[in-house]
C-alpha cells in the first residue's frame, strides 16, 4: 500500500492556506501549513513532504531560498510557486530545481483544480 502524500502550504496569509488545505485533503493529501520559511524548513526536517506550494514574499527568508535548503533536505520533493507577485520569474537556481513558468501560479489562483494539476503534472513526468 502506497503511504498519502505529504504536502506544505508555505504562506503567510492564513485564509490562502486554509483554501489550499481543505481542497488538497479531498483529494487526499496529509497537510502541513507554515507561515515563514523557518517554520517549513523544521517540516521539512522532520516529515518526508513530497509537494510544497511556497508563496515567494515572506517574512524571514523567502520562498527561493526555501526551495534550495528544502531540496538540500529532501532531494526529491517537489514544488510549485503561488505568488502574489505577477512578474516573478525563478531565477536559474530555482529553474533548476524544475520550477518552470508552468510551476508558477500568480494567486489568489481562481481554480485550485489548476493548482493540484500543476503538481500531478510534475509528479507524473518524474516518476514516468
Amino acid at each position: 500500500m502506497t503511504r498519502p502524500k505529504l504536502f506544505l502550504i508555505l504562506d503567510d496569509e492564513e485564509s490562502i492556506r486554509q483554501s489550499i488545505a481543505a481542497y488538497m485533503e479531498d483529494d487526499g493529501y496529509i497537510i502541513f501549513q507554515a507561515r515563514s520559511g523557518e517554520q517549513a524548513l523544521e517540516i521539512v526536517k522532520n516529515n518526508h513532504i513530497d509537494e510544497v506550494v511556497v508563496d515567494i514574499r515572506l517574512p524571514g527568508i523567502d520562498g527561493n531560498t526555501f526551495m534550495l535548503e528544502a531540496r538540500k533536505i529532501l532531494p526529491d520533493i517537489k514544488f510549485v510557486v503561488h505568488t502574489g507577485s505577477a512578474d516573478y520569474i525563478p531565477p536559474d537556481a530555482v529553474k533548476a530545481l524544475g520550477v518552470t513558468s508552468d510551476k508558477v501560479l500568480i494567486k489568489p489562483v481562481s481554480d485550485l483544480k489548476v493548482l493540484s494539476e500543476a503538481l500531478k503534472e510534475q509528479y507524473d513526468r518524474e516518476n514516468s
